[in-house]
Order: C-alpha cells, then structure tokens, then sequence
C-alpha cells in the first residue's frame, strides 16, 4: 500500500515538475429527452403514466424535499412535463389520461403525472390478455409510443391476514402457478430499508428468514423483527422484466433496455398473484432489554407502548421494534435503532420506512426504565418495562 502511495506521488510530482498539461475539451450540454413510465395494473383502477424529461444538467432541480408518492417527479428530483396528451388504447377503446389537480396544493404539485382510469364510471376495464398502446404528445410536439400485454391471470389482493414469521427458525416459502403471456416473475419483500427485489422464471422460491438485502446500504436482513412486511409476487411481460433488469452504467455506456418509440422508459405490465404479511418476530436475545415498554413520563403524547428487540447483538448492537402512539388505537408502527456504549436511539417510523422519522429518542436503560429524552421536545422521558415478555 505504501509503494503503490509513493507510485502516485512521483507521478503527481513529474507532470508539477514537466508543466505538463491536459487536454481542454467542453462537453456540450446533451438535449433532455422525454421519458415516460407507466406499469398496467390490473388490481387498480387507477393507472398511473409519469412523464418527464432526462436530466441533462441544463435546469436547476432540488434534492432536498421527502419523496411524496402523489407527487413523484417534483420530489424525485425530476423535470415533470405538463400538458401532455396522454391516451392508452386497447381492445375496448381510447381512454385518455388527465393530471389530477390537488386541491391546497400549488399549481405544480404533481405535475407530470397523469391517471388513466379503467373499470370507473363505465369505463372498460383492463382485459387479461389484453394488447394496449400507449401515446404521449408533448406540449412541443414530441410523440412517445409503446406496447405492451397483459399476463392471462386475474389479480390477487392482499388480505387482513398477518402469518406470523419467526426469522430465527422459519423459511418463507412460496409457490405459484403458470402464467401464460408472463416473461418472468417478480418477488418483492417490502423493507424499512429498502424493498428486496428479484425476478425468477419458475414458480416457486424459498427464502430463508436471515437473507441479506442486497438493496440495502449496509446489506442489512430482508426480514426485521417488529415489522409487517408484505410480500408479493408479480407475473410481469418482456419490458417490465428488460426495463429492470438492464441498468445505466456510466463506465461501460451500457443502458437500459427500452421498449418506446420517440423517448425512453417503460411501458409494461405486471399482475399481482401472490400477496401476503408478515407478521416478523425473531427468539429473546437479551431478555433485560427486549420486550415490552410502556411510557410513564413524557412531556408530549409521542408514543404510549415500545416493543424492543436487539435485532443485531454486539457493541453497536441494531435494534428494532415497533410503537404504538396511542394504546387505545392500537396501531403499531415500526422501529429502529443502535445501542452504543450504553446509549439507546430509537428512531420512531411513519410507514414502516427508515427515511422516515416520527420521533427519535435518546436516553439509557436504567434496571427496568428507558430513561432520555425525545429529540427536538422539552423534558424528559420515561418507559417502564413490563414484566411479561409476552408481545
């Protein structure tokens, strides 16, 4: 490591010493191009066609805003098209697509995003099997076109049904059958950090409950205790499975696969046909700490009832959990955190999602108490421990 430190350095120091110098070449800025996304769901009746323009470094985009699913282009960091003409033609006839105003909001907020309803106000439904095109005109003229079929199967839904998952001692097993007019399968397990995702040609998978999630930053588990984590199973057609399983790659030039005319991105479908919630758990670690919490002292009703586990043990140990803000609701949300030294944080979740904090408290365990603060909020903050570990 050090020779290959002072490799470098000499170089450095000859091209100082030889006033050697680069060539000097400006890259012109590339002309933004239209890009349109849109998966047939034949489970709603709302489906969604995002359009937008690559970024090609000539506008100014924020980076900073929470992504806001009603508003997905302006808060992804994209360039929304607005008042484009948007139709999907299909065996029963033309429906056109409509940017659906928001009422409160400014006249941008979810600009670029447009819904075609099937199935609503005698509008035909989506058909099984069914041939549909997709056209995008742009205020300035640019056509955006693309096919695609849906898979021959009706969708499934997910039920209220929680299937308890001990990531410890079980294995998620799921089986399907074939799908006519399906290119490939797609399996989605839905994570606080990030969905796990993988596409399969046969029909069935075993997952084991300590799998990691390579989507994850730190490759954290797919399956957290404390979570309700829903997994699905989609039958998707050849551009659904091309558009994601090809990437762009700034080294190689390699791109995506795309199946549009005129512009790039997504015209497919994919058809739910497997859908279920977990209800994950795992074995006692460290009984001391793990179980259940209720508050005692808070200076604000932020959350009634805490269930802890020592997800990952050591020094830091990963914690996670779930939380109940008013015990009468019983609504649980879910949990995460570290314990460093002695020092608890919790990050307090909306939606199930670790970029997405409610609360975050600090503090230390004291015998049977969490004793700290919540951070942001005056005064300080107690939950007592319950004697059963039940929960």
């Amino acid at each position: 490591m050090r020779r290959a430190s002072l490799v470098r350095l000499g170089a450095a120091t000859l091209c100082v010493v030889a006033a050697c110098t680069f060539d000097e070449r400006a890259v012109a800025v590339q002309p933004a191009q239209v890009v349109v996304h849109a998966v047939l769901d034949p489970g709603t009746q709302e489906q969604e066609v995002l359009v937008e323009r690559s970024l090609s470094g000539s506008a100014d985009i924020r980076t900073d805003q929470r992504f806001d699913p009603e508003d997905p282009i302006n808060t992804g960091s994209g360039i929304p098209v607005s008042g484009a003409e948007v139709t999907i033609t299909g065996p029963d006839g033309t429906l056109t697509g409509f940017e659906a105003p928001v009422t409160g909001r400014s006249p941008s907020y979810s600009s670029g995003r447009y819904l075609v309803m099937f199935g609503a106000a005698g509008s035909p439904p989506l058909r099984r099997a069914g041939r549909y095109q997709l056209r995008v005109r742009t205020p300035d003229g640019a056509v955006v076109t693309g096919t695609t079929v849906v898979p021959d199967i009706a969708p499934v839904g997910v039920g209220p049904r929680l299937d308890p998952f001990n990531r410890d001692r079980d294995s998620l097993r799921l089986t399907w059958r074939s799908v006519v007019g399906a290119r490939a399968y797609f399996v989605r397990v839905e994570s606080p950090f990030g969905a796990f995702l993988l596409f399969t040609d046969s029909t069935h998978i075993t997952l084991d409950g300590d799998l990691r999630n390579y989507f994850a930053t730190s490759l954290q588990r797919v399956f957290i205790p404390g979570f309700r984590q829903r997994v699905s199973v989609a039958a998707v057609d050849s551009n659904f499975f091309d558009y994601y399983r090809s990437r762009n790659d700034p080294f190689t030039g390699s791109g995506i696969i795309n199946n549009l005319e005129g512009g790039i991105g997504l015209f497919g479908a994919a058809v739910n046909i497997s859908a279920r919630t977990l209800d994950v758990t795992q074995n006692t670690r460290e009984p001391a700490l793990e179980g259940l919490w209720d508050v005692i002292e808070s200076p604000r009703q932020i959350a009634d009832v805490l269930r802890l586990y020592v997800e990952t043990p050591g020094d830091p140990a990963a914690l996670s959990g779930w939380y109940v803000r008013n015990r009468t609701s019983a609504v649980l949300e879910g949990m995460i955190g570290t314990r460093t030294k002695g020092r608890i944080v919790l990050e307090l979740l909306a939606n199930q999602s670790a970029i997405d904090s409610v609360a975050v408290f600090s503090g230390e365990q004291r015998g049977d108490s969490l004793v700290g603060v919540f951070l942001g909020v005056t005064g300080r903050v107690i939950f007592l421990k319950r004697p059963s570990q039940s929960g």
